[in-house]
């Protein structure tokens, strides 16, 4: 095949955390939190990437996708590689993570309770349990309606078989079951069920658990009506979407996994053999918040230009802002918008939103500056998926106090991540650019790295308003002179520069380019670059997630690089950088090399001027690709292998030095 498929190297990306769950170099509980991680994005890999494949096997004839592969074969390599990969998740859970958090006096127990343990357990059934859960027959001729996402005890008795529902949100998962303060003792709920069936099923049982997950897509009909009425009825339909598989304790006997399978209307390649306990996400929410067991707290660089200056919209003007999260604190970007919605020079703000955090000091902000008379419009793209509701829940809420939102357009998603400020200055309006690599979330920005810049500079300004331009009239045709934008400029623009680099290099000069990307799934740039590579040209790719390329020639397994880090922080930055003969060109963007992002997005990449801020960029870069605590090579016979190095390198620890040299 010429392409590696998207969906078996993102599992390929989903081992890369495991790794960190695996690491014994990390604190417990973050060890813990890696396994949640994996686990969390195992589940949304189900909902979404094997639905889709489960659709297209039974409804669009099993057909070859653009990769090459067929939905039925990639169903069948994703349940092989993700049972290999849930063993290793169970031995790392039981032989090493729960050992360790024992020795340190947190006990979570999942066998060998004592007399007192189950004394515990059983107070809490009689007085939190007990007639509050709900419980089915399924030997019963009923149909079953699983409900998405929640565990179930499937109980067997001599003579009949029942569920259980385990309702975590309302009583918990994790039970504190403790008698003494010198140690923690913990106990799950599906245990207090399991240690207290005879109580409500008045016999001897064995217990597993059971659960289902379902279709996220939304499947949104033709008919004329508002966008936000089509998602708000859509998600409705996500707890009852076809099922996309069925997890299940790998204990239980064939016969009783098989009946309730029939039941829910489940096939044979839907069944995914998983441990005793599911839902390793809620592992975000353990009760352990023993510092030792922690990250060290960091605290954040200080953007001293900001925090020296009593006029931030003049310090702005006066040199551009540049600002590296989590590096520092987020809060530069809010304070800002604080200011403008209260400056009574400022006139108008324009921003895009695709996931904000829900209790959002950005949109708390422009609703105080559309109440204070300010215009203020919003781009608040409505299908950022698992983030809809909140999106619309914004969006009315900006409604309501005068701003001009608009809930994407037509079949373009808005993943840019800009803003513009107008102030009027004497005479004048000036226009105040915000450019970023990350979502204007504060919460989030406190674990991905990104990067962002405030300027004045006309060269980014009037692209800016080109944009917002098109963004209110899609019917506006824009004109583009510095920024990069797709869907209109940016993949000619890449295009153009890799083929600068194979002109440089036909000249006997040197040609390379380095890009950091989330995800390289497009095959058309994927191609590009391997015509580079074969051309001579050095490639280094810095790839967090999906990367499709693998090498065909030698030249391109000699020229073509790429390595991927996953450490306390995601990466989240996207950074292209050109040598072009030495005169190099650097870009930040909201877009990776990815067929949405380049042709159905509205995305932004800007180019980076600052001599120190490309020097922090590029001194970022080459920290990567020689992160031997961190980095592993990717696209290569030896996959995810870590890269080898004399001396000790994680580049995120180099990164708070490389911000505080370059305070900007």
């Amino acid at each position: 095949m010429n392409y590696t498929d998207r969906d078996l190297n993102w599992l390929s990306f989903n081992e890369r955390i495991l790794q960190e769950a695996e690491n014994e170099d990390s604190p417990l509980m973050e060890r813990l939190k890696f396994l949640a991680i994996y686990s969390s994005n195992l589940e949304e890999f189900y909902r979404v990437r094997v639905a889709s494949h489960r659709f297209a096997q039974t409804f669009q004839a099993d057909l070859k996708n653009k990769y090459g592969y067929r939905p039925s074969f990639l169903l069948q390599q994703i349940n092989q590689v993700v049972s290999a990969q849930q063993e290793r998740l169970g031995k790392v859970f039981y032989s090493k993570i729960l050992p360790g958090l024992a020795k340190e006096g947190v006990h979570l127990l999942t066998d060998h309770f004592s007399e007192e343990d189950k004394i515990q357990m059983g107070t809490f059934y009689d007085l939190r349990l007990k007639g509050n859960f709900i419980i089915q027959d399924i030997t019963e001729k009923v149909n079953l309606q699983l409900k998405n996402l929640t565990v179930y005890l499937y109980a067997v008795t001599k003579e009949r078989q029942f569920l259980i529902e385990l309702d975590y949100k309302t009583l918990g998962r994790f039970i504190d079951i403790s008698t003494s303060d010198k140690e923690k003792r913990i106990v799950q709920l599906d245990d207090i069920f399991r240690s207290n069936a005879e109580k409500f099923l008045g016999e001897k049982s064995e217990i597993f658990a059971v659960k289902i997950s379902r279709d996220a897509e939304l499947y949104m009909d033709d008919e004329e009506e508002d966008i936000v009425s089509k998602i708000e009825k859509s998600i409705v339909n996500r707890d009852t979407g076809l099922p996309s598989r069925l997890l299940f304790d790998e204990n239980i006997p064939f016969k009783y996994i098989d009946t309730l399978r029939k039941k829910i209307e489940v096939d044979m390649s839907g069944l995914i053999p998983g441990g005793r306990y599911h839902n390793f996400y809620d592992f975000f929410g353990f009760p352990a918040s023993e510092k030792h067991l922690l990250y060290p707290e960091i605290p954040k660089i200080p953007c001293s230009r900001l925090d020296h200056s009593s006029d931030w919209f003049e310090e702005i003007d006066k040199e551009a802002i540049f600002l590296s999260f989590p590096y520092q604190s987020y809060a530069y970007v809010t304070d800002f918008l604080k200011l403008a919605a209260e400056d009574p020079y400022v006139e108008e703000i324009n921003i895009t939103l695709y996931r904000v955090a829900k209790t959002s000091a950005v949109c708390l902000a422009l609703e105080a500056a559309a109440k204070n008379g300010k215009k203020v419009f919003v781009l608040d793209e409505a299908q950022a998926r698992f983030d809809e509701e909140s999106n619309i829940y914004w969006g009315e809420r900006l409604t309501k106090a005068g701003a001009t939102v608009k809930y994407g357009i037509n079949d373009l998603k808005v993943h840019a991540k800009i803003c513009t400020i107008k102030r009027r200055e004497g005479k004048d309006i000036k226009t105040y650019a915000y450019m970023g690599t990350g979502n204007f979330n504060e919460k989030t920005a406190e674990i991905y790295g990104d990067h962002a810049l405030l300027s004045t500079q006309s060269n980014y300004t009037r692209d800016l308003d080109e944009v917002f331009a098109f963004l209110k009239d899609n019917s506006y045709q824009p004109q583009f002179e510095s920024l990069l934008v797709a869907p209109f400029n940016l993949r000619s623009s890449i295009e153009q520069l890799i083929d600068n680099e194979i002109r440089l290099v036909k000249k006997g000069k040197k040609g390379k380019l380095t890009a950091k990307l989330n995800s390289l799934e497009d095959t058309l740039m994927i191609d590009k670059l391997r015509q580079a590579a074969d051309e001579g040209v050095e490639i280094d790719l810095i790839v967090r997630g999906i990367c499709c390329f693998h090498p065909q020639t030698e030249l391109q397994e000699k020229n073509i690089k790429v390595v991927s880090i996953i450490d306390r922080f995601l990466e989240h930055t996207r950074i292209y950088q050109f040598h072009n003969d030495g005169d190099k060109k650097v870009f930040l963007a909201s877009a990776d090399w990815m067929t949405r992002n380049l042709s159905r997005r509205i995305e932004v990449a800007f180019p980076i001027n600052q001599e120190k801020a490309r020097d922090l960029l590029l001194a970022e870069l080459d920290a990567q690709l020689h992160d031997n605590k961190k980095g592993r090579q990717v696209a290569c016979k030896d996959e995810n292998q870590f890269i080898m190095g004399k001396e000790d390198l994680s580049s995120q620890v180099k990164m708070f030095g490389l911000v505080k040299k370059y305070n900007l």
